[in-house]
Formats: C-alpha cells, sequence, structure tokens
C-alpha cells in the first residue's frame, strides 16, 4: 500500500512556490487534502458554500452523494488546519478576482474554472519530483496517510470507515498494514500537522 512519512508531506509542502501567482492555491489545496482524505473527485467537486458559511469556515464537510463514489454522502469533520486553510482560499480568491458565490468551486485555476482531477494528478507528481522524493506519490496517496494517521493515533476501524467513505470495512483494514519506520513515526508524532515553514498569508 503507497503511503507518507510526516517528513515526506513537509517536503512536498515545503517544494511548493507559494510567491508564484498560484503557488497559495496549491499549498492549501493539498494541507486540505491532509486533513480530509477526500478522493480527488471529491476535492474538485467542492463547492464554496460546502466549507463556507455566515462569513466563517464550517466546521464539518458534507461531502454531497452525487460527487461521493457509490452516490453516498458522508460527514468529515474539519480540524483547525482544514478551516485555516479554507479561509485562506476564501481570502486568496478574492484578491485574484476569483468567485466565492456559494456555487464557485473552491479550487479553481487562473481562468476562473474549476480544476480537474487530472490536473491535481499532474501537480501532485511534479511535486514529488521537485521534493526529491523518491516514492510514488498521487493524490489518492494523501489518503492512504490520512487513514494510516487517524490508526495510528487511536481512531477505531469503524470510524475510518465512515470518514473515508468506504462501503466496506475490509476496505478500510487496508490502513492497519502501514509501511516499515510508519507506525514508528506516526507513534513518535502524535498529532502529525503536516506543515512546513511558515504558510503563504
Amino acid at each position: 500500500m503507497l503511503n507518507l512519512l510526516d517528513h515526506e508531506v513537509r517536503a512536498m509542502l515545503a517544494a511548493i512556490d507559494v510567491y508564484h501567482p498560484m503557488g497559495p492555491r496549491d499549498y492549501f489545496l493539498l494541507v486540505f487534502l491532509c486533513h480530509t482524505g477526500l478522493r480527488v473527485s471529491e476535492l474538485t467537486a467542492l463547492n464554496v458554500s460546502d466549507v463556507w458559511h455566515d462569513g466563517e469556515p464550517r466546521r464539518e464537510l458534507w461531502v454531497r452523494a452525487e460527487t461521493a463514489k457509490g452516490k453516498k454522502s458522508r460527514i468529515v469533520p474539519l480540524n483547525v488546519l482544514a478551516q485555516k486553510a479554507v479561509s485562506k482560499m476564501i481570502q486568496f480568491n478574492r484578491r485574484r478576482g476569483l468567485s466565492v458565490d456559494n456555487t464557485a468551486p473552491l479550487f479553481q485555476t487562473k481562468r476562473h474554472l474549476r480544476l480537474t482531477p487530472r490536473t491535481i494528478q499532474w501537480f501532485v507528481a511534479n511535486l514529488r519530483e521537485k521534493a526529491g522524493l523518491d516514492v510514488k506519490a498521487v493524490p489518492h496517496t494523501f489518503r492512504h496517510a490520512f487513514g494510516s494517521h487517524l490508526l495510528a493515533n487511536g481512531a477505531d476501524l469503524e470510524s475510518v470507515r465512515q470518514l473515508l467513505g468506504h462501503e466496506y470495512l475490509a476496505s478500510t483494514q487496508i490502513y492497519t498494514h502501514l509501511a516499515p519506520g510508519a507506525l514508528e513515526e506516526h507513534l513518535r508524532r502524535m498529532h502529525p500537522r503536516f506543515q512546513s515553514g511558515p504558510a503563504p498569508s
């Protein structure tokens, strides 16, 4: 099973050029992905109203049935860093002149279009190379890392199954088989933050 250790995630975040016009978007997209475990199709389908209400980030994300695999909706709580990523994305979109209307995509291209799964797949692959990592990293890899961290920090299989939107518990049990060295690092870092250096403003 593909997995990423904390230092590998931090290396990828550090490899993002936050001074590039779209760099902050890329940074907070990756942070949000790390802290929610969404499928890439669910990530690209996010609208502003899914994560933003009355001028502040929501405390939980309702993954709509029409965007979820198997057409099964679910609730994903948003922790402090995920909520911060949402707030920063709203600020970024406003500064760039991108729409923050309820039905607008949270993650947009510079041409005001919704990002596609293929674009994010390319972004992650390119970022892995920039970070100099000798591991295969795709958007789904961060989903594996999310599930593994939850279990390593005491979450039960059924809770992780619900958060990831797995239909069967057997699909979640693969996260109990961590890559060599992963368990030791997870136990040492009981509260992984997936941050590296100063975040873009």
